[in-house]
């Protein structure tokens, strides 16, 4: 009940912020979308007509009223810089984005799982050790900064992957430079997540006794180890799917991926307030909603 009570809160909140946030960018939202070069050859009676289809010239508190009416009945709102409803454009661009993420998550969980186990198994090597500090080293690199090191490498020094990407024939390999970096950002996580958690389980009892009767080590590694720190990882999986929700925004905008980061970070720029309210908030609430589970997950591991 605590729990559902504080996922209803924080909902509040999200929706205070979706609304508001946008609203604090610099800058005049008909200027940005329309331009200026635009806006100085209306009359002034056209742009008073244009900020009132957009609900700009009403009180903030009236349009935050609008917004929540319209947000409860279903209706997203019209996005005025793409000249589409909001709804038709996370159609069109979420799907890229769950697409990026499901590979690269499910691609850097298999690694990090079965390379974790492993470095478990010989704790306390130099292998392992090395190991550590290097996933430790990288997954404190922020995440833009990852894509422009995959950039500069794939695609400026080697020009073996387009820098950018782009719907033609080559659209695959365009597809797997935000991957790799994607993969890059999570694999460390992955990785440290298995490692740590499988090294309690080395030390027990029913380990040292599969070890006596001579059972070989992949065996012992991959069932007796994998099977004990299974549940633990799948919990921190979702964890670490909430992170690489906020994380994919940096990447596609890195490559002009075109998801949802993306599309969100050109709102931003044209001061769209319909998408970036909405975008906002569904981000939010997909975070806050795994962030939830995983929660509840964890507690009744521990039962």
């Amino acid at each position: 009940m605590k729990r559902l009570l504080d996922y209803s809160i924080t909902l509040v909140i999200l929706l205070v912020l979706s609304f508001y946030l946008p609203r604090l960018l610099p800058g005049d939202p008909v200027s940005a979308i329309f331009g200026e070069e635009a806006i100085a050859s209306m009359s002034e009676d056209m742009i008073a007509d244009i900020r009132n289809k957009m609900g700009l010239d009403r009180p903030l508190w009236f349009q935050f009223l609008i917004f929540l009416r319209n947000v409860f009945r279903g209706d997203l709102g019209y996005s005025y810089y793409y000249r589409e409803y909001v709804i038709n454009i996370i159609k069109q661009s979420f799907p890229w984005t769950l697409s990026l993420i499901g590979v690269s998550l499910s691609i850097s969980s298999i690694l990090g799982f079965l390379l974790g186990l492993n470095a478990s198994y010989r704790v306390g090597s130099n292998y392992d050790r090395l190991s550590f500090i290097a996933m430790v080293a990288v997954s404190s690199i922020p995440e833009f900064l990852v894509g422009i090191i995959m950039l500069v490498i794939f695609a400026v020094n080697l020009k073996i992957l387009p820098a950018s990407f782009s719907l033609s024939p080559s659209a695959f390999k365009a597809f797997l430079l935000p991957c790799i970096s994607l993969i890059c950002v999570d694999f460390p996580n992955s990785y440290i997540t298995t490692r740590n958690l499988a090294v309690s389980i080395v030390k027990e009892r029913f380990i040292e006794t599969a070890k006596a009767k001579l059972k070989r080590d992949r065996r012992i590694k991959y069932v007796h180890i994998g099977r004990n720190v299974l549940y633990p990882v799948i919990t921190r999986f979702l964890l670490r799917l909430s992170h690489l929700f906020f994380g994919v925004i940096f990447i596609e905008v890195v490559f002009s991926y075109p998801g949802i980061g993306m599309t969100l970070y050109t709102s931003i720029v044209h001061r769209d307030y319909a998408f970036v309210q909405i975008c906002i908030l569904l981000m939010s609430f997909i975070i806050v909603t795994i962030n939830m589970m995983a929660e509840y997950l964890f507690a009744g591991g521990r039962t």
